[in-house]
């Protein structure tokens, strides 16, 4: 073997070794060219520090909303709460929150003197009834919804006029009924009058007070709060707002709906008991 044929054999067998090492390693990959970028972007011109799929604006202006309480908790002592509402908007708007209670089937009573006496002459049941309903904003409602604000947000006066009404009755008549059904519930402190005040600090925080009286029903709420910029709805957000009996006062409740008959008769000893105590005393005295 000549010299010239050694040398030949050693620069293939490097050749090889080179390619072999290249393939082990991959494919080579070079840095872009200054002022290069990545992705698509406005004008065909885009931010090579964001990656294409970090969204550069959001759909909808944000609108964060928080409860300082998750629920009503009612007790034997239950005399009310206010809860408070807190949150964030994206400026500029107006906020306006609505208060829903579980909806149910209310009868309305009609009283009537006769010869003398109060007497039930008439009765009209309605279902989808809201158990509660207060309405908060921070500009005036009539102002809001005569900007065309959006479906959505309706006065107690439109959410009762949806209620449906059971049986066939005169127009006039089923409107009295109906704005029954609105006092008695004023009366009870569910159906607020007043449109309570949304407080807006350093133009995107906002804060509320939300009352609910002694006598609130049962059940799952919804506090919906709305983002209203130039007469439109631009965010909604909704929360629940679980209200229940909490304690001994749970326990009776469960005692009356389950155990019917026995809570009748505890209820019947105890009276019993309590009126014969109540006798000792006084002939003692």
């Amino acid at each position: 073997m000549t010299c010239r044929t050694l040398v030949a054999g050693l620069v293939a067998a490097g050749c090889v070794l080179l390619a072999m090492q290249a393939a082990a390693q991959g494919p080579r990959v070079e840095p872009p060219p200054a002022g290069a970028s990545f992705g698509p972007s406005p004008g065909g011109q885009g931010d090579p520090t964001v990656p294409p799929s970090v969204p550069r604006e959001t759909a909808t202006p944000e609108l964060i909303v928080d409860l300082s309480l998750a629920r009503v908790s009612i007790t034997s002592a239950f005399q009310g709460e206010s809860i408070l509402l807190f949150g964030m908007f994206d400026p500029p708007g107006e906020i306006v929150v609505v208060v829903i209670g579980p909806p149910a089937r209310e009868t309305v009573l009609r009283k009537q003197r006769f010869l003398g006496l109060w007497l039930n002459t008439g009765r009209q049941a309605f279902d989808d009834v809201p158990a509660y309903y207060a309405i908060a904003a921070s500009q005036p409602l009539q102002r809001l919804l005569a900007r065309s604000a959006g479906g959505e947000i309706l006065s107690l006066e439109d959410r009762m006029s949806s209620v449906r009404s059971f049986g066939q009755r005169d127009h006039d008549d089923l409107i009295k009924f109906r704005l029954g059904l609105v006092e008695v519930k004023r009366r009870e402190g569910l159906y607020p009058a007043a449109i309570g005040q949304v407080t807006i600090q350093a133009g995107r925080l906002f804060r509320v007070e939300l009352p609910f009286p002694s006598r609130l029903p049962e059940g799952v709420y919804e506090v919906r709060t709305y983002l209203v910029r130039d007469g439109k709805i631009v965010a909604a957000v909704s929360r629940p707002l679980p209200v229940g009996k909490v304690g001994f006062s749970a326990q009776l409740a469960g005692w009356a709906d389950n155990d019917g008959p026995l809570y009748g008769l505890g209820a019947i000893l105890m009276a019993v008991i309590v009126g014969w105590l109540g006798g000792a005393v006084m002939r003692r005295v």
